[in-house]
């Protein structure tokens, strides 16, 4: 037998390690070229093939060369230029994750622009890689250049299979540039934020009979540092958090809906609809009953 796991769903909440590919391409500018944007719903990185320009966003300019990339999160608004003397080639893409995903912060930690230790010539051949799956005349193309593909050709990506195959490809290129991060680079990994992580996992959790233990086991660590680490970050200890989380929550059920209170005992992780009697009335100083009453 052969087989294999993957033991970062373990440590992860399965969401902060999904990626999913919008679109990308690939663009040689013309001295002074300038792009800008209000608000994206996906996250963007350009990556500097050639040549250097600027970046503005979040009040911040920076000076961007070949080698480098830079980052601009979903919901950020930014504005980039190529040099007047020394224009620069770039790629980018376009995707959607959760904006506390691990792989991102693997690659830029806090910052926005960093260096990449990938070659720019097989990160290059990566991007050409994704948009032959729309385009076969790239098939052997291993750089772009303007002269041969002019003006703006963008095609869409509508079949299942070529959705399928676009984020593939676009995972191997991230699995690369990790790779090579992390064996150049390994101060760019930023150490983990349990309690933004464990507060994640209780809210998309909590309707689960779900303990304190089980968070820290998704993080691979000890309850009590766990309970250090949130409360330091919100005040309150990680079971304060779901106790009241689950309250406030029985308590809208019981005011917006008719569902009999064993219904909703169990829609917020109680197995026992006496022991979630007992919690809310300690809670609320009502019983679910007398609450639902009170209005």
């Amino acid at each position: 037998m052969l087989g294999n796991r993957d033991l970062l769903i373990h440590r992860t909440a399965v969401s902060l390690l999904s990626l999913q590919f919008n679109h990308c391409g690939i663009q040689e500018c013309s001295p002074g070229y300038q792009y800008g944007f209000y608000m994206k719903p996906y996250h963007l990185i350009h990556f500097v093939l050639k040549g250097s320009g600027t970046l503005e966003t979040e009040g911040r300019t920076y000076n961007v060369r070949a080698g480098q990339a830079f980052y601009i999160p979903s919901g950020t608004s930014g504005h980039y230029q190529a040099s007047r003397t020394d224009p620069w080639k770039y790629t980018w893409i376009g995707f959607f994750c959760d904006s506390r995903s691990p792989f991102v912060e693997m690659l830029f930690g806090k910052d926005r622009v960093t260096d990449i230790c990938l070659p720019p010539d097989e990160l290059e051949r990566l991007i050409l890689s994704i948009l032959t799956v729309t385009d076969p005349r790239l098939q052997n193309v291993r750089s772009y250049s303007r002269n041969e593909y002019p003006g703006e050709q963008f095609f869409p990506v509508s079949q299942p299979e070529k959705c399928l195959e676009v984020n593939s490809r676009m995972l191997h290129l991230f699995a690369r540039l990790i790779e090579t991060q992390a064996c150049h680079c390994p101060s760019s990994i930023r150490e983990k934020d349990y309690a933004q992580d464990a507060r994640a996992f209780i809210d998309s959790c909590y309707s689960e009979p779900i303990k304190i233990q089980d968070v820290a086991d998704v993080l691979h660590i000890h309850p009590n540092y766990l309970c250090s680490v949130f409360k330091a970050a919100y005040g309150q200890t990680p079971r304060e958090y779901l106790k009241a989380l689950r309250m406030e929550r029985a308590s809208t059920l019981l005011l917006r809906t008719e569902q009999p209170v064993s219904t909703i005992a169990a829609s917020v992780g109680f197995s026992s609809p006496f022991q979630f009697s007992a919690m809310f009335k300690k809670y609320f100083g009502l019983s679910p009953a007398a609450y639902r009453k009170e209005g």
